[in-house]
């Protein structure tokens, strides 16, 4: 018997990075993202999300070659790039969104570290941010990284220093500095980089779906019970409250399987989110995979950035391939 299996295609910035002050950003061009719904409109059958829940329900099967497109973080590409493209195309889209970047509260730490990288540079934001370390270390009761962090300074050593070892508050101070100086108020950029609810509700009544991505996009498995509780508590009847929506979806930040703890599973479940998605790179088989843990694919992963070959490897059922 074939397994019945759905390739969820993530997707995150979707824009001309070369056409706005950030041409650091790395995105997918809107040009990439009509050919590669090309590729999966040829070669696979996209769904939307009611149908993918249908099938891990028992309820009904999908359909050969399903394909679900789903997009995180809530940036306005998605209202202004995606959604017409997707209505021009009769397709629907899931996306994710925190709940305090939606409302202009604050820039989310992660794209904090994403804009000041590309205005600044790895070299020169490294050198920020160990200042910044600096100044904080004289204050009382502030625990911050030592200098030895920064010896060889590049992108991916500086991402993982603020999201996965500086605590918490620490990084939140150092970023949240930096980025006042280097762009002002956060606020006023996330009401420009951010989803606002009138344009979810316009979305949402033409048929796309919305899930939450926590209230502040904190690594989940770093913080304590109570604190994943306060990030996800509120997401279902704020999605509920926005779109009419009965069921609500979830997808973890960053998304990798050390992002969230059996704890996080388990307060999902009692909440009552439908199904959450990670970012184990996997096709979904929905007689093998937990509802809450199901895995997804990066557009990088699929042509046009990568060959046929290589991206059946990739999303093969689990079990098979690499």
């Amino acid at each position: 018997m074939t397994p019945q299996t759905c390739l969820v295609v993530m997707y995150h910035y979707v824009r001309d990075s070369a056409a706005t002050p950030f041409p650091g950003i790395r995105a997918l061009a809107p040009s990439l993202f009509q050919r590669q719904l090309d590729w999966l409109q040829a070669e696979h059958t996209p769904i939307d999300l009611e149908t993918l829940r249908a099938a891990l329900d028992g309820r009904s099967e999908l359909p050969p070659r399903a394909a679900l497109l789903t997009f995180d973080d809530g940036f306005t590409d998605h209202y202004e790039t995606v959604f017409p493209v997707l209505r021009a195309r009769g397709l629907s889209g899931t996306f994710f969104v925190a709940e305090n970047a939606c409302l202009g509260h604050d820039v989310l730490n992660v794209h904090k570290t994403h804009f000041l990288l590309a205005h600044l540079g790895a070299e020169a934001f490294s050198h920020e941010v160990q200042a910044e370390g600096a100044r904080l270390a004289d204050s009382p009761g502030t625990g911050v990284f030592g200098r030895d962090h920064w010896e060889h300074a590049d992108e991916r050593r500086l991402k993982h220093l603020l999201n996965y070892e500086l605590p918490v508050p620490d990084a939140t101070r150092v970023l949240d500095r930096m980025f006042r100086e280097h762009f002002g108020a956060p606020s006023a950029f996330a009401r420009s980089l951010y989803l606002q609810p009138d344009m979810i509700r316009t979305m949402a009544a033409a048929g796309m779906t919305f899930g939450y991505h926590t209230r502040s996009h904190r690594m989940l498995s770093r913080l304590s019970a109570a604190e994943q509780e306060d990030e996800l508590r509120p997401g279902p009847g704020w999605i509920r409250a926005l779109t009419g929506q009965d069921e609500v979806p979830f997808c973890y930040p960053w998304g990798g399987l050390e992002t969230y703890t059996t704890e996080t599973v388990q307060l999902l479940a009692a909440l009552g989110y439908s199904l959450a998605f990670n970012t184990v790179r996997r096709r979904v088989d929905v007689s093998f995979h937990r509802r809450y843990e199901l895995p997804r694919l990066d557009t990088r992963d699929l042509p046009p950035h990568a060959s046929h070959s290589e991206a059946a490897e990739v999303a093969a059922p689990e079990g098979e391939g690499a």
